[in-house]
């Protein structure tokens, strides 16, 4: 049984590191990327605007760096514990 919840453990970490590693691609491959991913798995219609402020890129941009370092943090720590689980996959 434990070797089954690592594996699993292990297949949900990849996942996310490969959705976290799409936080380093270009902006508008991202947005290729969800679009696709909306026109198979169409979420809720919302009739109000998704643009919620006309400057809100300019606004955020000071916060980037931040953002950035917490995502390489994530990348890290996550890439971390799929080396110590793929290690002890035989156990």
């Amino acid at each position: 049984m434990k070797k089954i919840a690592r594996r699993v453990l292990l297949v949900v970490l990849v996942l996310a590191e490969l959705w976290l590693l799409t936080g380093f691609l270009p902006q508008n491959w991202q947005q290729g990327m969800y679009a696709g991913i909306e026109k198979r798995w169409p979420s809720q219609v919302h009739d109000y605007s998704r643009t919620t402020h006309p400057a809100l890129d300019y606004e955020l941009q000071p916060f980037k760096p931040i953002g950035m370092a917490l995502l390489t943090g994530l990348l890290i720590v996550n890439g971390g514990i799929i080396v110590a689980l793929w290690a002890r996959r035989a156990n």
